[in-house]
């Protein structure tokens, strides 16, 4: 996935797609069905979830991070 602009880290990063244990948290941290069109920033210590389109996934969730897995 090209470098997006990151909300957190305000600059330009790489994300990349959610996994099935990711997706599976995001959809109840914001009671969604759906949440494919979600990625994850890859800079150390961030994982700020954006839209492909949006630098965030709502205007209530300005920053969502996925936890670090266990």
């Amino acid at each position: 996935m090209p470098n997006l602009p990151c909300h957190t880290c305000d600059s330009q990063e790489t994300h990349r797609s959610l996994t099935r244990d990711e997706k599976d948290w995001l959809k109840n941290r914001l009671v969604r069905n759906n949440v494919d069109d979600c990625v994850m920033c890859e800079a150390p210590g961030c994982r700020h979830v954006r839209t492909g389109f949006k630098k965030c996934v709502g205007s209530r969730d300005l920053h969502i991070r996925i936890p670090e897995p266990d």
